[in-house]
């Protein structure tokens, strides 16, 4: 574990009286140098209109001889394509690069895809559709990252001083429904514990922790808003009124979730896109539209091969230890404009927020349960479904990345015991894929296919 990860996990564990006080330093102190840079990166693209597109051309120049001189990936992934570094002369060039999948880098080791004597964090991604991939990011990542979503949140009036509750994969000791956190100012649910106990803990706050923000997947926040909404009208109308707005992020905000949190939370919603890979960021612009950061990643619209629809692709601007350089996240999009080096676009298919049922008739949202909780599992999959089987039974399709794993191997390195659900695991040579052919997180009907069977402990 790097320094900075494990000062984050001395942070979050201080005492709320403690952490409270710590809260108030700013952030331009606490991420340091990275994070002052990158806001005034910021501000200076949206003062442009245009991005100088000889500047671009040779970061990106700069980005593929980076590649090219230190990720064996890389070099053989275009080597195997005819693709070399004297094909890219010019920006117009950079449709001749290859695309890369998700699954041309889980076929190659992280030692492959990382430059020699790389350092950084390690990260697990789960991916829209449960396929997993492990990667590095440097060591100043989440000072870029923050520097972005503080931009973003604050044109929405956030401060990090006001109170938030984060809804998200967070799981710690089952007897605690929340528990502050000082790195955001915030009060954490728990998701082990069922959503009725996390709302009354909200409400039984006390009257000096008055919650302006409510933070997490759309699912989550619909859920939370909806057990609001049973309590007495007085109590709901109060919390409401205390609240300045909703950070939606992490899944898709399907109309049936946002009606919800509007109609019971507050319409100030901001929401973003996002993935673990850090190649793109794009926020909300109008209802359904979403714009990418210049500052952040270079994203395209790329035809599929029918030329029917559209895939994002998109390459990051500052991940030098693990490139990813034309990378299809697996979204499909509809796109609307580019300016300025964003990429305005509708999502046409991503991942939308779904739920399994515990014994007791809970409800876990999936997106926590699997990709919040960035499982050791992921290390040995290429992918992973769902499928609920009811009474608190639920099963986890597996395809495995190498030959040889055991299924016991690979259930060990689920972190799912706090649940209250029976967990059943089947390891298949391929995922389940739909009439059309697409893969999909949750799997509605019992699949044939499976190679072996284990049972989860009760």
């Amino acid at each position: 574990m790097s320094l900075q990860s494990r000062l984050k996990v001395l942070v979050e564990s201080l005492p709320e009286g403690v952490g409270r006080a710590l809260s108030r330093t700013p952030f331009t102190l606490r991420l340091g140098p990275e994070y002052r840079r990158m806001r005034r990166s910021i501000v200076c693209a949206e003062l442009q209109s245009s991005q100088d597109s000889a500047a671009l051309f040779l970061r990106m120049r700069k980005l593929l001889e980076r590649a090219f001189a230190e990720v064996e990936f890389y070099r053989d992934f275009y080597a195997a394509r005819g693709f070399s570094l004297k094909d890219f002369r010019s920006l117009s060039d950079w449709e001749r690069i290859p695309v890369v999948t998700k699954a041309d880098m889980q076929a190659v080791a992280l030692r492959s895809r990382c430059a020699p004597a790389a350092r950084g964090m390690r990260i697990n991604s789960g991916g829209t559709t449960g396929q997993p991939l492990e990667f590095l990011v440097d060591n100043r990542a989440f000072a870029r990252e923050w520097a972005h979503m503080h931009y973003l949140w604050a044109a929405r009036g956030y401060d990090p001083r006001q109170l938030k509750v984060t809804l998200r994969g967070k799981h710690f000791d089952t007897s605690q429904p929340l528990r502050y956190n000082a790195v955001h100012n915030e009060y954490v649910a728990n998701s082990s514990r069922p959503m009725h106990e996390i709302v009354a803990a909200v409400l039984a706050l006390p009257r000096t922790s008055v919650i302006r923000w409510i933070h997490g997947y759309p699912s989550l926040v619909s859920e939370f808003a909806r057990y609001l909404a049973a309590h007495p009208a007085p109590v709901h109308a109060r919390f409401r009124a205390n609240l300045y707005g909703v950070l939606l992020g992490s899944e898709y905000p399907a109309p049936v979730y946002r009606s919800t949190i509007e109609r019971e939370l507050s319409t100030n919603i901001v929401s973003w896109y996002g993935h673990s890979e850090m190649a793109v960021l794009a926020r909300e612009t109008a209802a359904g539209v979403y714009e990418s950061f210049p500052t952040y990643g270079y994203a395209e619209a790329v035809a599929t091969e029918h030329g029917d629809a559209h895939r994002l692709v998109v390459t990051s601007l500052h991940n030098h230890v693990h490139p990813f350089i034309r990378y299809d996240t697996g979204d499909l999009i509809e796109p609307i404009a580019t300016r300025g080096g964003s990429l305005s676009f509708r999502i046409s298919e991503g991942r939308v927020g779904d739920f399994v049922v515990d014994r007791r008739g809970n409800r876990h949202a999936l997106t926590s349960v699997i990709f919040g909780r960035h499982h050791e599992a992921f290390e040995l999959l290429q992918h992973v479904q769902v499928r609920d089987d009811g009474g608190g039974c639920v099963t986890l399709l597996v395809t495995p990345r190498i030959s040889g794993v055991s299924a016991d191997e690979i259930f060990r390195r689920f972190d799912l015991q706090d649940l209250d659900i029976e967990w059943r695991l089947e390891v298949r040579k391929t995922p389940v894929r739909t009439a059309a052919g697409k893969i999909r997180l949750k799997v509605a009907t019992d699949p044939s296919g499976a190679v072996s069977t284990e049972f989860g402990p009760n």
